[in-house]
């Protein structure tokens, strides 16, 4: 079947089938209902091809999209941290054992794997903005729930809740960059937002301490109900619908709850290229309903992907390193250098500076090995439509400094462990704190972005595979990690970490600079024809 072209007026769109046609007659807010991808062109009178945009939205909203996003993912780990000074005085007023207040940090942890993969999903096919508003609805309910309970049962359930809520904000928010930028932009737009992100670790245990000693333990869930009102309000007032399945390149009006109460755009969007309402196809009620369900199962399903598995496994392996050396720090620096409580958490202040910085200059480092692979191999970028990555060595491009991160980061594990053993001054591993840090969130943001890149589709159903495959080896390392440095002491510790971090990073990376492109190949025709086959098993069946 041949494209359709359509010729009314000043612009015409030539568009591919199964997608919308739009005509518009006035050059100047002419958007087009249809997604920018990659061979979709818009046609003058002239007879004159313009690629259409891959997004619609100005820098300024770019700008404050992705300001947006950092805050949202910031409330995760900002929820788990300011938590843990509270722990003691829960365990008081409550009267449980460690063990059962500590039950609570697990199922938090627990949560933070599962809920991406439903809200991930889900987001991919409702949007983004909608998603947003459920979370943020849930999570204000549970800290107001926590703030008021008297019971550890009712404490244990809301702190699921909690994670439910706060926890798929990191898939949701990879999948808005993924909507607004192109692969050559990512980076630089993904930076600032972890900036927002990390400084959860930072701000959590410095505001949960004196909140908790000077005001109480339910004063820190009161003011986490006000940060997240605050910031459901302005998802409401303000935030726009980004997903491309539901607004293309921002050029599709959105309707109903995908729609902001107040927008801070003074561009127009039609829908005249759209069906009407009459002109669609009707879908039974349960159609409908099985369309929006979401389903876990795709993300967990990534996991085992050749060339998916092997991206995700250096992104887990050196997240749970870096959490480690997190859940360890309390007892270690109490042990040996004898700190208080007040000076362990203005510890946490060397790693968190790390990630802060890390984060926001890797987004700098990924744009220019994306420059420099594209100019090696002769590809040219298009800023505008975005980047067909069908022939372009991805892998390569994202994961050209990996192998130098991943030597020095084992360096760093390495002296930091045996700073520990010989009990050297504390500025050593507070020094060596914020390398790690550093370098791990290079890595680990390197290939996330990575896993949007191959997932361009469905970037947030990806992503919540990252948080799974994270959370479930985090929560691994730390449930084995006090047994061991209590056995074989913290210098022979960080060793092995170090060792096995380094090795099998060193592995992964060379398997995905050398296969990846061709397990992502393979990957892409088995789905083609997998495509095919579906339509003719329904034929068969009728």
């Amino acid at each position: 079947m041949r494209p359709s072209t359509t010729m009314t007026g000043v612009l015409a769109t030539t568009s591919v089938p199964g997608k919308f046609l739009a005509d518009n007659k006035d050059l100047e807010e002419s958007h087009f209902c249809t997604e920018a991808q990659p061979g979709h062109v818009k046609v003058d009178i002239h007879g004159q091809v313009a690629p259409l945009p891959y997004t619609a939205f100005s820098n300024a909203e770019k700008r404050f999209i992705t300001l947006l996003v950092g805050l949202a993912m910031m409330f995760s780990p900002l929820s788990a941290n300011i938590y843990l000074p509270c722990l003691p005085l829960l365990q008081q007023d409550l009267r449980v054992t460690p063990q059962l207040i500590n039950l609570t940090v697990t199922t938090y942890v627990i949560f933070q794997g599962i809920a991406p993969a439903f809200f991930g999903e889900l987001s991919d096919k409702v949007g983004r903005r909608l998603v947003y508003i459920i979370t943020f609805a849930i999570y204000v309910g549970a800290n107001i729930g926590m703030a008021v309970q008297h019971s550890y049962v009712a404490l244990l359930i809301l702190r699921m809740l909690q994670s439910l809520g706060a926890s798929a904000t990191v898939a949701i928010g990879y999948g808005v960059v993924a909507d607004v930028t192109t692969p050559a932009e990512r980076g630089s737009v993904l930076g600032p937002a972890m900036i927002a992100t990390n400084l959860g670790p930072i701000l959590g245990p410095l505001i949960g301490g004196p909140l908790a000693d000077h005001a109480g333990w339910r004063w820190v869930f009161w003011l986490l109900t006000i940060l997240g009102g605050v910031f459901l309000l302005t998802i409401l007032l303000f935030f726009p619908e980004t997903c491309r399945n539901i607004v293309g390149n921002r050029s599709a009006a959105p309707k109903g709850w995908s729609k902001p109460w107040l927008s801070f755009s003074s561009r127009k969007c039609t829908n005249e290229g759209e069906p009407k309402d009459s002109e669609r196809p009707r879908e039974r009620m349960v159609d409908k309903i099985r369309a929006v369900i979401p389903n876990p199962w795709k993300s967990i399903r990534i996991i085992f992907y050749k060339n998916t598995s092997v991206v995700l496994a250096v992104s887990a392996v050196f997240y749970a390193v870096y959490y480690i050396i997190q859940a360890s720090l309390p007892h270690l620096f109490l042990t040996i250098y004898g700190l208080n409580e007040t000076d362990i958490g203005l510890c946490y202040l060397a790693i968190g500076c790390g990630v802060a910085i890390g984060g926001y200059l890797n987004g700098k480092f990924m744009d220019y090995n994306y420059r420099m692979t594209a100019k090696k191999t002769g590809f040219k970028i298009d800023q505008v439509v975005g980047d067909d990555l069908t022939h372009f060595p991805i892998e390569r491009a994202r994961s050209r400094f990996a192998v130098f991160q991943v030597i020095l980061h084992s360096a760093c594990t390495l002296g930091y462990g045996w700073a520990l053993d010989r009990r050297v001054h504390v500025a050593v591993p507070l020094i060596l704190q914020f390398f790690i840090g550093f370098l791990a969130t290079c890595i680990v943001q390197t290939f996330n972005t990575l896993l949007v890149d191959l997932y361009r589709d469905n970037p947030s159903t990806a992503a919540a595979s990252g948080n799974i495959t994270r959370c479930a080896l985090s929560a691994s390392g730390v449930a084995v990690m006090q047994p061991l440095l209590n056995r074989i002491g913290e210098g022979v510790f960080f060793s092995v970490l170090a060792a096995a971090s380094g090795v099998i990073g060193l592995a992964l990376i060379f398997s995905i600079r050398r296969f990846g492109m061709r397990w992502r190949s393979q990957r892409r025709e088995r789905d083609q024809l997998a495509g095919m086959e579906m339509p003719n098993s329904k034929s068969e069946n009728n």
